[in-house]
């Protein structure tokens, strides 16, 4: 190790550049700080910044030298290029713009094929995205305790009712959940989104049967997009998110099922939101979510970038 120690110098994801030089990048970062959406605990717009000051921990050197994971043996990320393209601006009192210019945002992104991570920022921000995606070829895979399919708000635009507004807008030709539990969701709500063809596993059920059900759920044949939010992981390892719920997924379960996922699909973007650094004083949820990305990007890209 050679380069800058983890607390200076200037922050963006693994120290990545706003832009690569006379290269195409292979994948593209880019905040989204929000907070429009939340319905309990506000706190999620600091999420981008958080995320990228935890990843600093591990850009000690360039990242397209890539880092050498002991447990695998082998060193991830060597040759990609990825830039940091700062955060979508945002305004406050203004929702419905804010989705126009997330959606726009997320339109040039995916135009231009690349590989994009998006960090939240409450969960609402996944509607835009894949608005903006403009893809219904695309098969969504949902991480997150709770079903997100709410109708008990007036409003439409809430972090717990983005996969009824991206379902009831055809946005994706299906929808995968992963790690739901809790008593938040609504029991209509659930069946109605079952009656859908939304395919959901229970935390329960994913630590009674592992992970083969849900992955002969996902089809092999469509490129799939990620969203994961960070109350999927059970609170002891992520306290930092807006509606914790006990009881959820290891870091090993969820990089596990990404990694298969990763091996068998094309995966063309992600998101991670609901990361709270209001409710992390430690750190530990802004630096899981940031592993969480860095592991992501190290099972999509794991043939290498040549």
């Amino acid at each position: 190790m050679s380069g800058i120690m983890p607390y200076a110098g200037l922050v963006s994801f693994l120290r990545a550049p706003s832009r690569t030089e006379d290269s195409k990048p292979h994948v593209v970062v880019i905040g989204v700080p929000t907070d429009f959406g939340t319905s309990y605990r506000p706190g999620a717009r600091f999420g981008p910044r958080a995320i990228r000051e935890a990843s600093l921990q591990y850009a000690y050197d360039p990242v397209e030298e890539g880092l050498y994971d002991i447990e695998l043996d082998k060193t991830i990320l060597k040759g990609l290029l990825i830039e940091d393209r700062g955060d979508v601006p945002v305004e406050p009192a203004a929702t419905e713009k804010n989705f126009t210019t997330i959606e726009t945002a997320a339109h040039d992104l995916f135009r231009e094929g690349i590989f994009t991570v998006f960090l939240g920022g409450d969960h609402s921000i996944t509607y835009p995205i894949l608005k903006g995606m403009d893809d219904p070829s695309v098969f969504l895979v949902h991480l997150d305790a709770h079903a997100d399919f709410d109708s008990t708000f007036e409003s439409p635009l809430t972090h717990g009712s983005s996969l009824r507004m991206i379902h009831e807008n055809r946005l994706v030709s299906g929808i995968v959940q992963v790690g739901l539990r809790g008593l938040l969701s609504d029991w209509e709500d659930v069946e109605e989104a079952r009656a859908a063809g939304v395919r959901q596993f229970t935390a329960c059920e994913v630590e009674e049967k592992g992970f083969t059900p849900v992955l002969g759920a996902i089809p092999k044949d469509r490129p799939v997009y990620l969203s994961l939010d960070i109350d999927v992981f059970d609170p002891a390892i992520a306290p930092g998110t807006g509606t914790p719920e006990p009881g959820g997924l290891t870091y090993r379960q969820v990089t596990s099922l990404i990694h298969e996922i990763a091996g068998e699909v094309t995966l063309v973007g992600m998101d991670v939101v609901e990361v709270n650094p209001a409710c992390d004083p430690t750190g530990i949820t802004a630096l899981l979510a940031a592993r969480v990305i860095i592991d992501t990007l190290g099972s999509r890209f794991r043939e290498g970038v040549g």
